[in-house]
């Protein structure tokens, strides 16, 4: 069984976004040497998905500043074995409202992906809010990113995004890894992108989970009961035993900001519960990309 863990490297932006902040906005990124310090040679290899978008060029004049800002860490874990990837919110500047709002299509994509480009080989993503859609998918492919871990199968969610309302939906999602058809990012299809979507493993929603989680769609103008049954739990969240897997790969994610003593204590165990399973490694994004793809090329010849 091959585990994917990835980290969103996330900076700490205010909720309306109008001016850059005065402070640094890495900060949360000095957490993750308490990771490191506690776990030691346990550290499993992680997937570092650093941000580079358009909030972070406006507050930076940089794409690629949570690189640059904590170059000799990064180096530090990829010489370990770690990865660097790409992580973005879809967020342009909103003349109208003067602050940065929601924009699905986004102009700064490919510049984004070039200012991390410039620095590492850019070959997994995770998108901001576990977001999907068959235009971001299709704009991924074309600046040839292998494999994206967004998805969260069964499930559908609101966030704000300065004024905006942003709609995540993964119902249709399946649990294990697959090509997203070239006009449906949920489902694999017969015109198939050449980008791998491995979805977020997830844990059983209790009765009571499942209830709430109705109401809040109910809330939100959605009646659909699909995958009210599954529940997202991220690395630093206390965890019940692992879920039923129900293929040989198998993702989770955090934030650096969440690399509290707690959360680091409950990293910790729920590592311990994963090395416990039969058959168990530890690999990065492109180690599952790679992989999968030999699996497909043996069963098509």
């Amino acid at each position: 069984m091959k585990i994917l863990i990835g980290c969103d490297v996330d900076p700490i932006l205010p909720a309306v976004l109008r001016r850059p902040p005065d402070t640094d906005i890495w900060e949360p990124l000095d957490q993750i040497d308490r990771l490191v310090a506690t776990m030691g040679e346990f550290l499993p290899v992680i997937t570092w998905l650093i941000r580079s978008d358009e909030s972070v060029r406006f507050c930076t004049e940089s794409y690629a500043s949570g690189f640059i800002s904590r170059r000799k860490l990064w180096r530090r874990l990829t010489d370990r074995g770690h990865e660097l990837g790409w992580h973005m919110h879809h967020l342009s500047f909103n003349r109208h409202h003067g602050s940065f709002g929601f924009d699905p299509a986004p102009s700064w994509l490919s510049a984004a992906h070039a200012g991390l480009e410039e620095h590492f080989h850019v070959r997994a993503t995770r998108v901001g809010w576990d977001y999907g859609s068959t235009v971001l998918f299709n704009s991924l492919d074309k600046l040839g990113i292998q494999i994206d871990f967004s998805a969260l199968p069964g499930n559908i969610g609101w966030h704000r995004a300065g004024p905006d309302r942003v709609v995540v939906d993964w119902r249709r999602s399946t649990p294990g890894p697959y090509h997203p058809d070239r006009d449906d990012y949920q489902k694999e299809g017969s015109n198939a992108l050449r980008l791998l979507e491995v979805p977020i493993t997830q844990f059983s929603n209790s009765v009571l989970g499942m209830a709430k989680r109705y109401v809040w769609r109910i809330g939100n103008r959605c009646f659909s009961v699909t995958g009210l049954h599954n529940k997202t739990l991220k690395m630093t969240d206390p965890w019940p035993p692992p879920p039923v897997f129900h293929s040989g790969v198998v993702a989770f994610f955090f934030h650096p900001e969440e690399l509290t003593e707690i959360g680091v204590s409950h990293f910790v165990r729920n590592v311990e519960q994963l090395r416990q399973l039969q058959g168990v490694n530890f690999v990065t994004a492109s180690q599952i990309s790679e992989s999968v793809e030999h699996r497909v090329g043996d069963v098509t010849g």
